[in-house]
């Protein structure tokens, strides 16, 4: 009986372990707090340290919160807004 006790114990302490050195071993790289699309927007140095970081090390950072928000953020300020053209003044160039 003693000794299924023994295996017990051993197997529960070797099973704490394992649960507190998960931790001590995450490859995740550290992004700091995830800022949103409209922060990014607003906050044109940080937009581009982002960018620079994320372009250096797209196979760790691309995917990452912070990367997708300012990449989303890039691409709505240059898109620029649609407009209306007015054709009419070239309609009265080409009748001349």
């Amino acid at each position: 009986m003693s000794m299924n006790i023994s295996y017990v114990r051993n197997f529960a302490v070797v099973a704490m372990v394992s649960f507190a050195l998960t931790g001590c071993f995450d490859d995740t790289p550290e992004t700091g707090p995830v800022q949103t699309v409209d922060w990014y927007k607003a906050h044109d140095n940080e937009r581009q340290e982002t960018l620079e970081k994320c372009s250096n090390n797209p196979g760790e950072l691309q995917e990452t919160p912070n990367c997708v928000n300012a990449i989303q953020a890039e691409r709505a300020l240059s898109s620029g807004e649609p407009f209306e053209l007015d054709l009419s003044s070239l309609k009265d160039k080409e009748d001349s």
